[in-house]
């Protein structure tokens, strides 16, 4: 009897170390996955520090065109009441008391291109046609052949756009009114007898954007 009560005891002091033993081993293989921190690596490792990925992208306005990306120069004349915006490499030049000349600079491609706007006095109820035709045949030495006319959007008045040769070379002029005021917009090719619509039209509808009267 006393020897079958010590195997018995026996079996329960095994069952009791082995169930530690493994409860230990267990915990010590949980603890060691669960609690693992990383820190930078020693002795040639390296430690791997996730980053933000940040993707910027310009501010684009509605046409597509990177807003900003050409600085303008706002150019007005209060006397002969007219303003507009070009880019700030253009040059804007004083030709006459109420004229003046724009230039693209030299990198444009538009750089052999010129546009002279003058002013003249003008009376609200004169018939435009009438006013244009007097203006283009004032010099009765040159011919003049009309080819078309169409009117163009000017803000703060009325625009015309007259096509044709004057002394046989094609020739493109821009008009516009106010109730002060008709202006003479001519593209022009420097040092060249060419159409001027052909090849300054960019520069001319650059400049037709901005302008008000």
């Amino acid at each position: 009897m006393k020897k079958q009560s010590r195997r018995i005891l026996f079996l329960w002091v095994l069952i009791a170390a082995t169930a530690t033993g493994g409860t230990f081993l267990i915990a010590e293989h949980l603890g060691t996955g669960a609690g693992q921190t990383t820190s930078p690596a020693t002795n040639g490792g390296a430690a791997t520090i996730a980053q933000p990925s940040v993707d910027v992208q310009p501010d684009v306005s509605a046409s597509g065109t990177a807003v900003g990306a050409v600085a303008m120069q706002n150019f007005s004349d209060s006397n002969d009441g007219y303003a507009f915006s070009v880019p700030a490499s253009w040059s804007i030049e004083r030709t006459g008391t109420d004229t003046i000349a724009l230039h693209p600079d030299a990198a444009s491609p538009a750089a052999a291109c010129k546009i002279e706007v003058s002013a003249f006095p003008y009376t609200p109820g004169t018939d435009m046609a009438d006013w244009i035709a007097h203006r283009i045949g004032a010099d009765p030495s040159i011919a003049v052949t009309e080819q078309s006319s169409e009117d163009v959007s000017v803000s703060g008045g009325t625009g015309v756009q007259w096509t044709g040769t004057i002394d046989g070379i094609p020739t493109t002029l821009v008009y516009a009114f106010n109730d002060q005021h008709a202006y003479e917009i001519a593209p022009s090719v420097i040092g060249e007898n060419s159409d001027g619509a052909a090849q300054c039209s960019d520069m001319l509808e650059t400049f037709l954007s901005t302008l008000t009267i």
